[in-house]
């Protein structure tokens, strides 16, 4: 950029000879040009002569304007000469600018640069901000984009506008010389509506006569004292800190951030803004890794003043820190009383939240808007405008009025609630509340509702089910019998009987999902019980995968329905089987299926990842596979009914939200955890159980009749009461128990079941009875019953759907209890061995 001060005038005020006979030959040339353009014929060969004139002209011309003769002797302007003698008028109005010894600039109201004094233009030379235009830098290029300089940047620029005078003194910044430089920077207005802006490097011999005498001082104070610029670089330490900190006589390589452990960026933050002293409890690093607890009083100058932050620390709680004069409370910032709040507080400098630009913000809104509440950024910024500014606008007004629901700006995007008020001096106060956790709560609790209504309708649904089931099972056993292998019929009939078991497994997934299954727990080692079933997982995953299982050492017994646990063990197999099942083929080459066991506490789940879950001891058992994994989209919905990832027709979708809702029912939790390309681990945890030395006799007693062959034979004798109210699965039951050989008598509810009892009491080897019923239900007619009247018979109860409250009965009283649907094989076999435990 060329300086004004040194540029020459261009020529003029005086005759160039030679210049005045080109131009009038040049103006005889086209003269007779046109003559012999308008004569025609007339001119015969002196108009040739002319046009030849002409056009030699012509050449001559460009040839002088090509070589820079032209420009030489003023013929054309050069480039920004216009530019130029309005600054050089301008210079001429302001020529006192040059008298000024520091760096100087002149702009106007609209802060556009206008001149600027050779100091000025000096120091932008040698910090490399000088563009091609003749206009001088602006005076925040001069330190680039250093956000320490934004706030006092932005104040002097408001400043400007309105006119007045301002002083500030600028955190240090490099000079062209790779050495920090402190510089002072003012503002003020002069004539003609410009304004001055004046800066000032600031040097160690502005430091009072009496700062010699004061250091002495501070250096054998008991107590710690350092001073530190505003960029956290220490520049004094007196003796007593440098002593506990390990630190030598030059502490100048040190910054804050490396004596003081917790946060320096808020005391620096909160000092460099100059709202008073800051109270603070801090840990402080000594050079050889020892950490003493110490309280820091901190002091940082006005906005108007010189110097540097100083900090006075207390060693020990015993210099408590109310032997110190308060100073009183600054409200003007957001760092007031705000200062620690879990909410964002931000001051604006308009009374319009839709126009304003931010003053301050306190750290809890400079986290939440991940640093763009910096001062002097527009406050509309802050918030996402995906309706358009105006919308914006009309939406951040509503908040002057009462409280709006809007969205950060931010990666994601946070949701929050925004207070906006009024002060007097016309500023406003803006409150922020992140609650994008409350919405997800509220998320949560509608789709946990939703998936509620959804299993009551699957509960429902499961219990008509099941009755239809049931006819139709048992009217199959009924034909099966009649028509054995060989017959004709007999593949159909068996065609019917494996669809209708497939149903019952659909109908139990749903009544397992809706969590309304009638559990009968018992009290199990979990070890044994997966080991006993290691047969049935191989036989799942296949020869192809390898299946370890490793127990872990002191596991905790645990009451539990045996049933639902191999069905969920089954499940989660099944489902990393096909995980590790490449696509298009129809089983897997290869993988690994690992289960292990082991004994954990709720502290050692939390510090898995797995939250929530209730304290105490658990079994932990980890189902952990090869696979693909799951992918992000379908990690938040696996455990959702008939979300499925595998291809149409293979799976039903119902596998992880059964077993979800059985591991649930059993007063346990499940989580997973998954990397892509790696495979999955689902984790169950059941609640440990202490079991009673009762409990633990009827376990030994059924290890031991597991060493005795089941029987076959469905034929037998006895007396029997069955309690139904469905006429056709009353219809289909009798008939069948009637063809193994018992006696059977019937009842349609509770009430007609008390009626034959009282005409027979202990006449009866067993009641079968249906659970929910009209008039009275089955757990209601047992209640109702005395016990002469029941005697010694065993009671049965068969439904397709029980109430939660009815698994409670099943371990108060000595009843029995099976799932419709079911086959004429299963209930006499139930039957059989009731009465043989009698």
């Amino acid at each position: 950029m060329t300086n004004l001060a040194d540029t020459p005038p261009p020529r003029g005020g005086h005759i160039d000879i030679p210049q005045m006979l080109f131009w009038a030959a040049v103006a005889v040339g086209v003269a007779a040009a046109g003559v012999a353009v308008t004569a025609g014929p007339t001119a015969g060969r002196a108009g040739a002569v002319l046009l030849v004139l002409l056009a030699a002209a012509g050449m001559v011309l460009f040839l002088w304007m090509s070589r820079g003769a032209g420009r030489a002797h003023g013929a054309f302007p050069q480039r920004g000469a216009i530019a130029a003698s309005a600054l050089s008028a301008g210079r001429g109005e302001f020529a006192v600018i040059d008298a000024i010894d520091e760096a100087a600039l002149i702009t106007d109201r609209q802060l556009s640069p206008r001149i600027a004094n050779r100091a000025y233009l000096a120091l932008a030379e040698a910090l490399g901000v000088v563009g091609e235009s003749e206009r001088p830098p602006m005076l925040s290029r001069l330190f680039g984009a250093d956000p320490m300089l934004s706030a006092p940047m932005f104040r002097l620029a408001k400043a400007a506008q309105a006119g007045q005078a301002r002083r500030e003194q600028l955190p240090a910044a490099m000079s062209a010389a790779g050495k920090p430089v402190r510089y002072e920077a003012s503002v003020g207005a002069i004539a003609n509506g410009a304004v001055l802006w004046r800066l000032r490097e600031m040097g160690a011999a502005e430091a009072p006569a009496s700062e010699e005498g004061r250091a002495v001082f501070l250096d054998d104070a008991p107590i710690g004292f350092f001073a530190a610029s505003h960029d956290g670089a220490i520049v004094y330490m007196n003796r007593a800190l440098r002593a506990v900190l390990g630190v030598g006589d030059d502490p100048s390589p040190l910054r804050v951030k490396d004596i003081v452990k917790d946060d320096p960026g808020r005391l620096l933050r909160r000092d460099r803004r100059g709202f008073g002293p800051t109270r603070m409890r801090v840990t402080l690093k000594g050079r050889d890794g020892a950490e003493t607890l110490a309280s820091v009083l901190s002091f940082a100058p006005d906005e108007n003043a010189e110097g540097d932050m100083r900090a006075l620390v207390f060693f020990s709680d015993a210099e408590a820190l109310e032997t110190q004069p308060r100073a009183p409370a600054r409200t003007e910032g957001a760092e007031g009383v705000f200062a620690e709040a879990p909410f964002g507080v931000a001051v604006l400098d308009a009374a319009d939240p839709a126009s304003a630009a931010v003053l301050d913000a306190n750290a809890a809104l400079m986290e939440m808007t991940q640093g763009r509440a910096a001062p002097g950024s527009p406050f509309a910024d802050l918030f996402e405008a995906s309706e358009g500014p105006a919308a914006l606008g009309q939406r951040l007004r509503q908040a002057i009025n009462d409280p709006v629901e809007i969205m950060l700006a931010t990666q994601p995007a946070i949701a929050v609630l925004l207070h906006f008020a009024r002060t007097a001096d016309g500023r406003g106060i803006a409150y922020i509340a992140n609650v994008s956790e409350q919405r997800e709560l509220q998320t949560r609790l509608a789709q946990s509702e939703k998936m509620r209504e959804i299993g009551e309708l699957a509960a429902g649904v499961a219990h008509d089910f099941n009755n239809l089931l049931t006819v139709v099972m048992q009217t199959c056993s009924f034909l099966l019998r009649r028509h054995p292998i060989g017959d004709a019929d007999y593949p159909m009939l068996k065609e019917i009987s494996d669809h209708a078991t497939t149903a019952k497994e659909l109908s139990e997934m749903l009544r397992a999902y809706a969590r309304q299954q009638t559990f009968a727990r018992e009290v199990i080692e979990i070890g044994d019980f997966i080991g006993a079933r290691q047969e049935l997982i191989r036989r799942i995953v296949g020869a192809s995968i390898q299946y370890e299982i490793r127990h872990g050492r002191d596991l905790p017994y645990v009451k539990v329905d045996k049933t639902q646990i191999e069905r969920v063990l089954v499940n989660l197999a099944t489902n990393a089987r096909d995980a590790m099942t490449t696509k298009g083929l129809p089983a897997p080459r290869d993988g690994k299926l690992l289960v292990r066991t082991s004994r954990v506490s709720a502290e050692t789940a939390r510090g898995l990842g797995h939250n929530p879950i209730e304290d105490g001891e658990y079994v932990m058992i980890e189902v952990e596979d090869t696979g693909a994994g799951i992918k992000p989209e379908h990690a938040a919905k696996i455990f959702r009914p008939y979300h499925s990832t595998k291809e149409a027709g293979q799976g039903t979708g119902l596998g992880l939200a059964t077993s979800y809702g059985i591991v649930k029912q059993s007063g346990g939790y499940i989580f997973f955890s998954t990397k892509l390309g790696q495979g999955t681990t689902f984790r169950i945890f059941l609640p440990a159980y202490e079991p009673t030395p009762e409990e633990l006799e009827d376990l030994a007693a059924k290890e031991r009749a597991l060493i005795a062959p089941p029987s076959k034979d469905v034929a037998g004798r006895g007396k029997i009461l069955f309690v139904e109210d469905q006429a056709a699965v009353r219809r289909s039951i009798v008939r069948n128990l009637k063809e193994c050989g018992y006696e059977v008598e019937e009842a349609e509810n509770g009430e007609d079941a008390l009626v034959i009892l009282k005409q027979k009491p202990g006449g009866f080897d067993i009641i079968i009875s249906d659970v929910s019923m009209p008039i009275m239900t089955g757990p209601e007619m047992l209640q109702e019953a005395d016990p002469a009247m029941i005697g010694a018979a065993k009671v049965l109860f068969l439904s397709g759907y029980a109430p939660e409250s009815f698994s409670h009965m099943l371990e108060q009283y000595p009843v029995h209890y099976m799932s419709k649907p079911v086959t004429m094989e299963q209930l006499v076999g139930r039957v059989k061995e009731l009465l043989a435990a009698a």
